[in-house]
């Protein structure tokens, strides 16, 4: 049996066109173009939420980068997101539209093979996942970590949850504005780009956060569609909402799979 080799994990704060992120790699292949996950971070929770994962994936053979999402950690202007959770899908919105620029500038430093990106998130970074698979037809492979595929649906019922008297002093054309800009990246509006690409999906049946009946629609309504050829879906029953490690484990042996081969 061969000796397990162990190799320093550099973790670098820097910025990929002018957009902070965490740069996760494996010290001896700083400048080497390799294959690259970009991995989102929840709702309120601080980009290093995902290093866990990133570390695991950078052992896999991928260079890792851990953006920091609009109104997050340096970017905040002080908004305060716990009394203001009506900016949530403006964030998806702008990490969705970001994603271009990171891979760009990665691609662009020759640290990243093109042929060989991937995406991961975790709760609102899984909702981004998703998103992000629904609309950039060059991510090889994706993960879903206790997101939705079904993110209208998901608004509309966080708007039924909205007492009627601040429901009414709305914009009247507010809410439609905003489903059909979700609408641009809900994957279950989209299912035909997926175009069989592996997608991965773990929720717990039990989640108060983010609802397991988004992914399960999803799996029953799309499950025989060729487009969802390649895509797994892993429940914990009763779980809620939290990442038990060994999905970590399955979603980056998922990705090493399906990307590196």
């Amino acid at each position: 049996m061969g000796a397990t080799v162990f190799e320093d994990v550099i973790v670098r704060a820097t910025k990929l066109d002018d957009l902070p992120v965490l740069h996760v790699f494996a010290a001896s292949q700083a400048q080497t173009k390799l294959p690259t996950i970009i991995d989102y971070h929840g709702w309120t929770t601080p980009t290093s939420s995902e290093l866990v994962a990133s570390y695991q994936l950078v052992q896999a053979g991928f260079r890792v980068i851990l953006p920091t999402a609009y109104l997050h950690g340096s970017r905040n202007d002080g908004t305060d997101l716990d009394h203001h959770p009506e900016h949530f899908w403006e964030i998806v919105g702008h990490s969705v539209a970001e994603f271009p620029k990171l891979v760009d500038a990665l691609v662009t430093r020759g640290i990243t093979d093109p042929d060989k990106i991937g995406v991961m998130g975790t709760s609102m970074g899984g909702i981004t996942a998703a998103g992000i698979m629904a609309t950039q037809a060059q991510v090889v492979a994706g993960v879903s970590l206790i997101g939705s595929p079904e993110p209208v649906a998901f608004a509309k019922d966080q708007v039924a949850q909205i007492p009627a008297d601040l429901l009414a002093k709305l914009p009247a054309d507010l809410l439609t504005k905003t489903y059909d800009q979700i609408g641009q990246f809900d994957l279950s509006q989209h299912v035909d780009r997926l175009a069989g690409r592996p997608m991965f999906f773990f929720n717990g049946t039990a989640d108060t956060m983010v609802p397991y009946k988004y992914v399960e629609d999803f799996e029953h309504r799309f499950a025989t569609d060729a487009a969802l050829q390649q895509t797994v879906f892993k429940q914990a029953t009763g779980g809620m909402h939290h990442v038990p490690h060994k999905m970590h484990q399955a979603a980056v042996e998922f990705l090493q799979q399906h990307i590196i081969g």
